[in-house]
């Protein structure tokens, strides 16, 4: 556990010291009592904030049994394919005896992508002296979540907000482009795209592999319908609607999402269209579930445990190294293109 506590922690005695105060001062200052001048609290607050101090809510709790480690998992969603099942095999391999020893426990928040949630919860997690961090950051992660990531050790997962951390990510942008260039060959040449927002990392690379994907097939990406949502299955299946109602809507449809694919899907079979034979369709995520439908649904496939197992060991390796070292390149995982039996020629009027 040496090396799980190892990076330096601001207490109250140093903010005391610091300041020139007693430690009873600091502690009433911090927790609020009317006993100390509201001028010098404000001084005592804004110097714990500039020296990234946090209340240690539960060394108490953890004082009892100093061997328990704990590590945080942030993401913005629980319910969509890829975080759900991430997260609970990460939850898995983080408490197997001789991973992270014996005891290590999981701590899943969730912050709905909203960046001021997020930014609470951190300092939540940092208070229960976590010992690192597994996170997903929202879109418009805020400076003061940075600054507090800079003070533990953190992967990113699925997403990247450009902090100093090494991560686990999709290699999106080659399948997303060999998708396009698939339906291409069938003769499409209305393609409906529908994603996550560019302000996510994912999402830009998405696509930028449906335009480059355009480009090499001889179309223009500026002419493609798309329609770019938040990653959740009610906004798959509006999407999905708004694009087939279009006035000439698409002859194939490709999701970049394993949540807007669910809801995509569930569009297109309450729209009464035939795949392949009215639309052609391409959905992301995990082929073992879009293998139920009839027919099959073309898969961008995504392997989830591997996701899970290189994003654990990743994070069980930083918990180890020194403080200030050099992060380590991301890990890429590249997704497959698993063809079925739902992508076709376009049909003729």
């Amino acid at each position: 556990m040496a090396a799980r506590t190892r990076r330096a922690e601001i207490g109250v005695v140093d903010l005391a010291r610091e300041l020139g105060i007693s430690t009873a001062t600091v502690s009433r200052a911090l927790n609020g009592s009317g006993l100390v001048r509201p001028d010098l609290a404000e001084r005592v607050r804004q110097h714990a904030q500039a020296r990234g101090y946090v209340a240690n809510r539960l060394a108490r709790a953890l004082s009892a049994n100093t061997s328990r480690a704990f590590v945080g998992f942030v993401i913005p969603y629980v319910d969509t394919p890829a975080y759900s099942a991430v997260a609970a095999e990460c939850a898995r391999l983080f408490s197997e005896p001789g991973a992270g020893g014996p005891g290590t426990q999981m701590i899943l928040t969730i912050t709905e992508n909203d960046p001021e949630r997020e930014l609470r919860q951190l300092r939540e997690l940092l208070a229960s002296r976590v010992a690192g961090l597994v996170i997903s950051p929202s879109a418009g992660v805020l400076d003061d979540t940075k600054r507090l990531l800079a003070g533990v050790p953190v992967v990113e997962l699925h997403r990247s907000c450009g902090i100093a951390a090494p991560g686990v990510f999709t290699d999106d942008e080659q399948v997303m482009a060999e998708s396009v260039l698939h339906l291409a060959a069938f003769g499409h040449r209305r393609i409906g795209y529908l994603g996550t927002p560019v302000a996510l990392s994912n999402g830009a690379a998405r696509l930028r592999g449906v335009r480059r994907g355009a480009r090499l097939a001889g179309l223009d990406p500026d002419e493609l319908p798309s329609c770019l949502l938040e990653p959740t299955q009610d906004n798959g299946q509006r999407g999905a609607l708004e694009l087939l109602n279009r006035p000439v809507p698409p002859t194939a449809l490709l999701v970049g999402g394993g949540a807007l694919s669910i809801g995509a899907a569930g569009a297109v079979r309450a729209s009464g269209r035939r795949l392949p034979d009215d639309l052609s369709l391409v959905v992301y995520g995990d082929p073992s579930w879009f293998a139920l439908s009839d027919p099959p649904l073309t898969t961008v496939a995504v392997p989830y445990p591997e996701l899970a197992r290189r994003t654990a060991r990743l994070l069980l390796g930083r918990l180890d190294d020194p403080p200030g070292a050099t992060p380590s390149p991301p890990e890429l995982i590249r997704p497959e293109l698993v063809l079925a039996g739902s992508t076709g020629p376009p049909s003729r009027p």
